[in-house]
């Protein structure tokens, strides 16, 4: 049996904190291993360093491929002091240590491992292994920009934290900076000009008082927030220009351009609108086929069966079910409150048992009519 955890700390070792990302680095841990288990591979670079990974191994029968995917980007450190090297993938307490142990080199290891050890199955998989994922899905969006053709998938699985349970799906994510615009006189005539942090500060108030009539039964409401605002040159100066940055979190069904414009609309006279990220909201009927084969894989090594849930985060399947639609599961080792954090970790029986989950499903999927 292919050792992930091992697969998992020589990922750990490699520092692809985004900003700059240099996922080349770490993809090139796994490159050779797949390429000797019969996977082709095609790299897809978009920046320097910077590497979107599509590995696929045919059968003979040449069905829709099951298809893992997974980031090799993390967030930055932080400034606070980390207890445990956060580039040593050191084990503790059963416990793997390190950025990324949970979001999400260990998910990735675990499903590459996985993929190793069916070698000897007549498996159609995919493993879609991307960058910049914590930037806004800019892999992703590099291969959708590409067209980068996939074969045809029977299902996605995501292997984002998730404790091992799974998730439908997630809200989408349009974030916007909102520009306003002055005139600037001296502070001791603000009558002659015009306030633009005052008219951030009006829209503000009004992205607040937002309500969206959508409501989801299980990811629940769309919500609205302002994160960042700034403006202003001087203090003794009517400031001519002030911005925020304004998060929406949409639900299944609505349309992203309709908020875009309702967004417009209440930033009012003097602003401009820039979308940053238009990522959509993902989600996957709990009556598909496809979930009733990712539960019977989870439940035949020991997991009990869940009401559906969907997750906090989004993930590069907003980009992903667009480019080859697919039912979609998320399905991974670690906790989503280590996501981040310092001396982040993920328990590595968490990272075994992924591996036997992932295993069984392909098997499963192999086996399928």
């Amino acid at each position: 049996m292919t050792d992930a955890i091992e697969i998992a700390r020589a990922l750990m070792r490699v520092d692809t904190c985004n900003p700059p990302g240099n996922e080349q680095a770490a993809a090139e841990v796994l490159v050779p291993r797949l390429a000797g288990a019969g996977f082709a591979i095609e790299q897809h670079r978009f920046a320097p360093g910077r590497v979107n990974l599509v590995a696929v191994r045919r059968s003979g029968r040449m069905r829709p491929v099951l298809a893992f995917t997974g980031h090799l980007d993390t967030v930055p450190l932080g400034t606070a002091p980390w207890r445990h090297d956060p580039f040593a993938g050191e084990i503790h307490g059963g416990r793997l240590y390190g950025r990324g142990a949970s979001d999400m080199k260990a998910a990735v290891a675990a499903f590459v491992a996985a993929a190793l050890d069916a070698q000897r199955v007549e498996a159609d998989l995919a493993l879609v292994i991307t960058s910049g994922e914590e930037r806004g899905c800019e892999g992703a969006l590099a291969l959708a920009r590409a067209q980068i053709a996939l074969p045809e998938i029977s299902g996605w699985i995501v292997a984002e934290p998730t404790s091992n349970a799974i998730a439908l799906g997630h809200k989408g994510a349009l974030f916007c900076f909102a520009h306003f615009a002055g005139v600037s006189a001296h502070s001791s005539a603000p009558h002659l000009g015009v306030n633009a942090i005052y008219r951030a500060c009006t829209a503000a108030l009004a992205f607040a008082d937002m309500d969206f009539a959508a409501r989801h039964p299980v990811l629940g409401q769309a919500t609205a927030n302002v994160g960042l605002i700034e403006g202003g040159h001087a203090p003794n100066a009517v400031p001519d220009r002030a911005r925020l940055h304004v998060d929406v979190r949409t639900l299944p069904g609505m349309d992203h351009s309709q908020v875009l414009a309702r967004l417009a609309r209440l930033a009012g006279e003097g602003s401009r609108l820039e979308c940053v990220h238009d990522l959509a909201p993902v989600w996957t009927d709990p009556a598909a086929p496809f979930v009733a084969l990712c539960a019977a894989a989870r439940e035949a090594e020991g997991h009990v069966a869940e009401p559906p849930r969907g997750a906090s985060f989004f993930t590069d399947a907003s980009v992903l079910c667009h480019l080859a639609p697919a039912p979609v599961v998320l399905l991974g080792p670690g906790e989503p409150s280590q996501a981040h954090v310092t001396d982040e970790w993920c328990g590595v029986n968490e990272i075994e048992t992924a591996q036997n989950i992932y295993g069984r499903l392909i098997r499963m999927h192999a086996a399928a009519p």
